[in-house]
C-alpha cells in the first residue's frame, strides 16, 4: 500500500512541477510581450504615414496577444495552484499510510517479543519443573 501512495505521491510532485514550468513560461512569454508593446511607442524616429500604421497594428497584435497570454497565465496559475492542493494532499496521505505501517510494524514487533518472552518462559518452567522432579525422585 506505501509503494502505491508513494508513486501517487510521485505523480503529483511531477505535475507540480510541470504546472510550475508551464505557469512561468507563460508569465515569461507575457512579460516579453508586454516589453515589445512598450517598446513600439517609445519610438522618438519621425515616422512616415505607412510606418506609423505598421507600428500601429503591431501594437495592436501584440495588445491582442498579451490579453490571450494572460487568460492563459491566469489558467495556468489556477492549474499550479489545484496541483499545489493535489500535492499536498498526496503528501498527507502518504505520511499517513506511512505512519499506521510503522505502527503497524511496531504493534507486530512487541507482539512478536511478547510471544518469545512467554515461550522463553514456558520453556524456563518446564526446565525448573523437571528438574524439581528429579530433585523430588532422590
Amino acid at each position: 500500500m506505501l509503494k502505491v501512495r508513494d508513486t501517487q505521491k510521485r505523480l503529483k510532485e511531477r505535475a507540480l512541477i510541470q504546472a510550475g514550468s508551464h505557469y512561468a513560461l507563460l508569465e515569461n512569454n507575457a512579460q516579453r510581450i508586454r516589453s515589445l508593446h512598450s517598446e513600439t511607442h517609445q519610438s522618438e524616429v519621425a515616422v512616415t504615414a505607412g510606418l506609423l500604421a505598421s507600428k500601429m497594428e503591431l501594437s495592436d497584435r501584440l495588445l491582442d496577444a498579451s490579453h490571450v497570454v494572460d487568460v492563459s497565465v491566469q489558467a495556468a496559475m489556477q492549474s499550479l495552484a489545484a496541483a499545489e492542493r493535489q500535492n499536498f494532499a498526496a503528501q498527507a496521505i502518504h505520511d499517513g499510510t506511512e505512519k499506521l505501517l510503522n505502527a503497524k510494524i511496531s504493534l507486530l514487533r512487541k507482539a512478536d517479543a511478547r510471544q518469545q518472552d512467554v515461550s522463553s518462559n514456558i520453556l524456563y518452567n518446564i526446565d525448573n519443573h523437571r528438574k524439581k522432579e528429579r530433585c523430588d525422585d532422590w
